[in-house]
């Protein structure tokens, strides 16, 4: 295991009230990666201001494989120096553990056990199932004193029923960051709801590397040309396959009056990069749709693009769509429960029915051929996400939760 840089210093800011309410509490996270997903972006912004307002010892860690399952590509750590240039400490629990032999999964599980007590945490913050499941079997024996589990998803990666019972089983509260999360918890795992809070995402969009007019140049598009882009790793959760189909009628019916349309895909290979620019060959699209790979300077791409699209088959509240609307881009997305939810009644008359290639291409077009409408739209969604989705809220909210289930907690 692997830990670098020194604690936050905590004297930089207060809470609301003006009352630190974490001093000295030590949050241990427990993500599935120390790469920069929706899931850990999340996490880091919630850490920082349980450190920076509230006066929380935070510690990051990630539990997962040493390399993506099926390959010999180490997991990505891109969020490390995020980390220490802020000032936390981080540290790695890499499982032994291979599927299908339950020896392993059990010394896992004891070896976690062990491992908090080396970090001897007040509060885990667990995100996502597998750490969610693994922390609630150890964080007791482990010596913490709470464990707030986060429900990130509507219910992916699942376990066998039986250990998410005995997960469940060993957990007083559940946090999720949509009410589909939510009634995943108490519907399918059997949660009482009084056990569950809804907290939403907290965004914050950082300050362009470059502007509009750099963006342009760099990607050789013209002032003229409609641009549009998904941002998402290429894997099998988000729906890339129905947004090239789409935008095959969109780059013929923008040429049709004279127009170019281009579309960026923003976001790391995955299980289906390959599927990807297969289609983009097969539909003659190689000068329409461009893959950028990771991109990190986000806020600068969403200002140089005219429309944002996000196509899925399974979200929670996806930050990307909330990072667009902060930075005032329209958005069109599939018709899903957490991307509804993200986008307010407001936006729903442009979200298209799941895997509707023809739905999805006449929302965007009916955007490409009215500026006014996308105006109108980025300007409804930025103040929605100031309005819902300010990290302060999320800070705030969860801090409430974490004090309400330390005050009923037995004093370590």
């Amino acid at each position: 295991m692997t830990a670098t840089a020194a604690r936050i210093d905590t004297r930089r800011s207060f809470g609301p009230d003006g009352q630190r309410r974490l001093d000295g509490v030590r949050v241990l996270f427990v993500l599935p990666s120390l790469g920069i997903g929706g899931a850990e972006r999340q996490a880091f912004l919630l850490a920082r201001h349980l450190a920076r307002q509230e006066g929380a010892i935070v510690r990051m860690s990630s539990l997962g494989p040493a390399h993506i399952p099926g390959t010999m590509v180490p997991v990505p750590s891109t969020l490390i120096p995020t980390l220490e240039q802020e000032g936390f400490s981080w540290t790695r629990f890499v499982l032994t553990r291979t599927e299908g032999r339950r020896l392993l999964q059990l010394w896992d599980i004891a070896r976690l056990v062990r491992f908090f007590r080396r970090e001897r945490p007040d509060v885990v913050l667990s995100y996502c199932m597998f750490p969610n499941i693994m922390s609630s079997l150890a964080w007791r024996l482990g010596g913490a004193r709470v464990l707030l589990w986060n429900q990130r998803d509507e219910g992916r990666d699942r376990v066998m029923p039986a250990v998410e019972r005995m997960a469940v089983g060993q957990v007083q509260h559940f946090l999720s960051n949509s009410t589909h999360g939510a009634a995943f918890l108490v519907d399918v795992l059997g949660v009482s709801s009084d056990r569950v809070t809804v907290i939403s995402n907290g965004i914050e969009l950082g300050r362009a590397q470059f502007d509009r007019a750099s963006w342009r140049r760099r990607l050789g598009v013209d002032d003229n040309d409609f641009v549009a882009c998904m941002v998402a790793n290429l894997h099998g959760f988000k729906d890339h396959r129905t947004l090239v189909a789409a935008w095959r009628e969109v780059v013929d019916r923008l040429q049709a009056s004279g127009r170019q349309a281009h579309l960026l895909l923003a976001g790391a290979d995955g299980n289906r990069s390959n599927q990807v620019r297969h289609q983009i060959g097969e539909l003659n699209l190689t000068q329409h749709v461009h893959l950028l790979g990771p991109v990190a300077d986000v806020p600068g791409l969403l200002g140089a693009i005219d429309l944002s699209v996000f196509s899925s088959v399974a979200e929670g509240v996806p930050n990307a769509v909330l990072e667009a609307m902060a930075a005032g881009v329209a958005v069109v997305a599939t018709d899903y429960p957490g991307i509804r939810e993200a986008v307010g009644p407001a936006l729903e008359p442009l979200l298209a029915r799941e895997k509707d290639s023809h739905d999805l291409a006449e929302k965007i077009l009916r955007c490409a051929e009215d500026p006014r409408l996308r105006a109108s739209l980025g300007r409804l969604g930025m103040q929605r996400v100031a309005d819902e989705f300010s990290v302060d809220r999320l800070g705030d909210e969860t801090t409430k939760a974490i004090v309400k289930q330390l005050e009923a907690a037995p004093s370590r």
